[in-house]
């Protein structure tokens, strides 16, 4: 009789901590959702690593705001198919920045592509 005793504690603690861990070990890392911002350069700072953004926040008001990104050592910046440096940013430049926020809100920026100013042809 104990030993059937002792037995059926032993499930009920197995069983239980089987239920409390298998949500932990069932969690899926979700992808991060990538975010685009498309606007102008307004500065870029060699220094902090930082490029600030103005971007069109309403269109009905023609409100604008600057969001300030860091910059990390491995974002891809390019024009087209030329890879360019943060030092190559400039003031006006038409971008798309492509981050993602992690749960504290801190942004990862992944990309940043400048347009391509199409040559208007000659008359």
């Amino acid at each position: 009789m104990v030993k059937v005793m002792r037995f059926a504690v032993i499930c009920l603690v197995v069983v239980g901590l089987v239920g409390v861990m298998a949500p932990v070990f069932a969690e899926e890392k979700a992808e991060p959702q990538v975010t685009s911002v498309s606007g102008e350069v307004v500065s870029v700072d060699l220094v902090k690593s930082e490029v600030v953004v103005k971007q069109l926040k309403d269109m009905v008001t023609s409100t604008y705001e600057n969001t300030t990104f860091s910059i990390a050592s491995e974002t891809k910046i390019n024009k087209g198919d030329v890879i360019l440096k943060l030092s190559d940013l400039k003031a006006q430049d038409k971008v798309t920045v492509k981050y993602t926020a992690n749960v504290s809100g801190k942004q990862n920026v992944a990309s940043i592509s400048v347009a391509v100013q199409e040559a208007i042809p000659a008359k």
